[in-house]
């Protein structure tokens, strides 16, 4: 009996690790929706993208990023979110150049990729064990 009980136990916590890695995770992917769709929304109203209001908001998803890539690495393989971070060196670059354009189209990728990592990285029995 004390075999069942603690196999019971173990994949309790099992299961509460797993659902811990995937709350932290989705928080930080939504975090990052909703500023990659707060500069969408800016964007869409303006003609030049170098202007205070970008350059500050951009930097303020950088540096989310930045702080979240770090926590997001010991979860996930650090390849697979790589995309999002280059992503938003596209940005800085475009806001340099004025690129609205190749603004806009690193944010759409960023929000691509935030929703297939929203899609690919779920509970499962393999993420379990």
């Amino acid at each position: 009996m004390k075999k069942v009980i603690h196999i019971c136990l173990i994949i309790v916590f099992l299961f509460a690790i797993c659902l811990t890695e995937q709350l932290i995770i989705n928080n930080c992917l939504e975090k990052t929706n909703n500023l990659v769709n707060n500069l969408k929304n800016i964007v869409e109203t303006t003609e030049n993208v170098n202007t205070n209001l970008i350059i500050n908001k951009t930097n303020e998803l950088k540096e989310f990023w930045t702080n979240q890539e770090r926590i997001l690495c010991t979860f996930i393989n650090h390849k697979e979110i790589e995309d999002i971070g280059v992503e938003i060196n596209n940005l800085e670059s475009a806001i340099k150049e004025n690129q609205r354009f190749d603004y806009i189209e690193s944010i759409n990728l960023i929000s691509f990729f935030v929703k297939s990592y929203e899609h690919i990285i779920g509970i499962n029995l393999q993420s379990i064990f």
